[in-house]
């Protein structure tokens, strides 16, 4: 809409890998959500790291990474492809 005002997130790419690498830790537990729209409505689904991986990260609207260990630590990072934006939360 407005690609001008949008400053992609610098580290984008970095924090993308950095999420896939800590979903496939041994002690990891979580999923990957992507939402994609499909004839004008949003669908969610899950993907595995390696399948998104293997596919062009700009075809979805939104991809979360809900993820976790067995130490009983829990996050969320919400990436937003096409603006190549991210917000990570950590939950205690």
């Amino acid at each position: 809409m407005f690609p001008d005002l949008i400053s992609p997130a610098r580290d984008f790419e970095h924090q993308l890998g950095a999420c896939v690498n800590a979903i496939g830790q041994d002690d990891a537990i979580g999923q990957i959500l992507v939402f994609e729209r499909l004839s004008g409505m949003l669908h969610m689904r899950h993907i595995a790291s390696a399948d998104l991986a293997d596919t062009d990260i700009d075809a979805y609207e939104m991809v979360v990474f809900d993820g976790g260990n067995t130490g009983g630590d829990t996050w969320k990072h919400v990436f937003f492809p096409r603006q190549r934006e991210h917000y990570f939360v950590y939950q205690a």
